[in-house]
C-alpha cells in the first residue's frame, strides 16, 4: 500500500496548537468547577484548588516544555513524540480529575491523531501505546485500591481496538483517494501535453520545422488586429530559385535537405520580434514588425547573401540562390490586397532574372 511522506512539521505544528487549545479549555474548565467548589465548599477551597488547577497545569506545562525541547532535539521522530505528547496529556487528565480515572476511552484519542500521519506504523505505535498506558493505569489503580470491573477492562479494550481499526478504515480510504487524484492529474498532463503536441503539429511545418500556412494566416490576422497603428509591419515572400531543377536533377530528397538548410538559415537570422513561415512549397514568408523599410531590405540582402554562401553537401558546385517580393502593410489596404502586392513583387524579382529583392516601394534591389 502507498503510503504518504512523514514527519509532516505543518501538521505536527496544528497538532500542538490544537493541544495549548485543549490546555486553554481545560484551564477554564477548572476555574468554573473551583469556583463551584468554593461556593459548595469554602472549608475546603485551597484542596480543590491544588488539585484541580495546581498540580494538573504544573505537569501539562512541564509536559508542553519536554514536549517542545524533544521535538527540537529529535526533529526526526517528532511523528512519534507527538503521539507520545498527547497520550501522556489524556493519562495527565485521567489521573489528576476523579470524574475521568475510569474513562479509559479517552486513550483512544491519541489514536485518532496518529491517523492524520496517514502511515500504519504511526497508528499501531498509538494502539500500543494506548494498550501500555491502559496496563499501566489499570495497574496503579488496582495497586491504590480503586475499584475496576473485568467489563470495564473489555469495553476499553474494545474501544482502543475498534478506533484503530476506524484509523486504519479512514487511511486506507484516504491513500485510495490520494492514488486516484495522483492518477488523475497525471491524465491531465498527458492529455495537456498530447494536445500541445497536435496543437503543434498543425502549426509546425515538420521538415523545416517552421510553422506552417496556416500559422501564418492566424499571426498576420492577430498582428494586424491588435497591433499599434504606428508600428511597420512587412512581409516577404522568399522562393528557392529552380527549385523543380534541383529536384529533377538530385532528387526530391536533396530537394528537402535545401528546404531544411533554408529553414535552419532563417531561424538563425531572424530577430525575436520577426516571425518565419513556410508559406508552401518551395516559398517561404517572414513577417518583420516593428522594423523600417531600409532595414527590412538590409536584412533581405543579408539572408541572400548567406543563401549564396552557403553549400549543400549533395549538391557540389551547385549555388543555391532566392528571389524575394517585399511589401509594407498599409492600413488602408485588405490583407488580401497587400498579399496580392508581395506575390507580384515575388514575380517580378522572379521575371527579372531570379536571384534578387523586389520591393513594392523601392523597386529592384539585387
Amino acid at each position: 500500500m502507498e503510503q504518504l511522506p512523514a514527519n509532516d512539521h505543518n501538521w505536527n505544528r496544528k497538532l500542538i496548537h490544537l493541544l495549548w487549545w485543549i490546555l486553554l479549555v481545560y484551564e477554564v474548565a477548572a476555574m468554573i468547577g473551583f469556583l463551584f467548589d468554593i461556593y459548595d465548599q469554602p472549608s475546603q477551597w485551597f484542596h480543590s484548588f491544588l488539585q484541580y488547577q495546581v498540580i494538573p497545569t504544573c505537569l501539562l506545562l512541564a509536559l508542553m516544555g519536554a514536549g517542545y525541547l524533544a521535538i527540537h532535539f529529535l526533529k526526526r521522530y517528532s511523528d512519534f513524540i507527538m503521539i507520545i505528547w498527547a497520550m501522556t496529556m489524556v493519562c495527565v487528565y485521567m489521573m489528576c480529575i476523579p470524574e475521568l480515572m475510569s474513562s479509559y476511552e479517552l486513550m483512544s484519542i491519541p489514536i485518532i491523531l496518529s491517523s492524520i500521519y496517514f502511515q500504519k506504523k504511526y497508528i499501531i505505535f498509538a494502539y500500543s501505546l494506548g494498550l501500555l498506558s491502559l496496563t499501566a493505569l489499570i495497574v496503579s489503580q488496582v495497586y491504590n485500591g480503586y475499584p475496576i470491573t473485568p467489563a470495564e477492562v473489555i469495553v476499553s479494550l474494545t474501544v482502543l481496538t475498534a478506533t484503530a481499526l476506524v484509523c486504519f478504515a479512514i487511511m486506507t480510504k484516504g491513500i485510495s483517494l490520494v492514488t486516484e487524484l495522483r492518477a488523475s492529474v497525471v491524465r491531465e498532463q498527458d492529455l495537456l501535453i498530447r494536445n500541445v503536441m497536435i496543437d503543434r503539429l498543425s502549426k509546425v511545418d515538420a521538415l523545416t520545422e517552421l510553422f506552417n500556412h496556416r500559422s501564418f494566416q492566424e499571426h498576420t490576422d492577430h498582428l494586424i488586429s491588435h497591433m499599434p497603428y504606428d508600428t511597420p509591419l512587412e512581409l516577404a515572400l522568399m522562393d528557392i530559385d529552380n527549385f523543380k531543377k534541383i529536384n529533377d536533377t538530385y532528387g526530391h530528397w536533396v530537394g528537402d535537405v535545401v528546404l531544411k538548410t533554408i529553414g535552419g538559415l532563417l531561424k538563425d537570422m531572424l530577430g525575436p520580434d520577426d516571425m518565419s513561415f513556410r508559406y508552401g512549397g518551395e516559398e517561404f514568408a517572414v513577417l518583420f514588425v516593428g522594423k523600417s523599410h531600409d532595414e527590412v531590405l538590409a536584412v533581405c540582402e543579408s539572408f541572400m547573401q548567406i543563401v549564396r554562401d552557403t553549400e549543400i553537401p549533395e549538391m557540389p558546385g551547385q549555388a543555391l540562390t532566392m528571389s524575394i517580393g517585399l511589401a509594407p502593410y498599409n492600413r488602408n489596404t485588405m490583407k488580401k490586397a497587400w498579399f496580392q502586392q508581395v506575390d507580384e513583387c515575388l514575380y517580378i524579382a522572379k521575371r527579372n532574372g531570379k536571384n534578387c529583392i523586389h520591393s513594392y516601394l523601392s523597386g529592384q534591389y539585387t
